[in-house]
């Protein structure tokens, strides 16, 4: 059986080594608010309230993109921290061509 990682502050303390969330969002006005909102409250959690200013900027900027050009009723966005990096990806149903 695989070990576990050893991660600082034990399994379930909230680090910012641990900020690892994806999201569905519905793609109407309330999901670039659902994403601040929980963006806001993930970062407080895991300690990087120093960060939040800038996130919720490029969140909300995301999501409203991703909500007003996808060709689905959703998106996805994802939020993890590594390497001293807080990394933001909208997804939406659009291919690159």
């Amino acid at each position: 059986m695989p070990r576990r990682p050893h991660l600082p502050g034990g399994p379930d303390a909230p680090i910012p080594e641990t900020l690892a969330y994806s999201l569905t969002l519905p793609a109407a006005l309330a999901g670039a608010a659902l994403a601040r909102a929980t963006t806001r409250e993930v970062l407080r959690a895991h300690g990087l309230a120093d960060m939040l200013d800038p996130a919720l900027l490029a969140v909300g900027e995301l999501t409203a993109v991703a909500s007003q050009f996808t060709e689905s009723s959703n998106y996805y966005l994802t939020l993890r921290y590594r390497f001293s990096t807080l990394r933001l990806i909208a997804y939406d149903s659009r291919v690159a061509a």
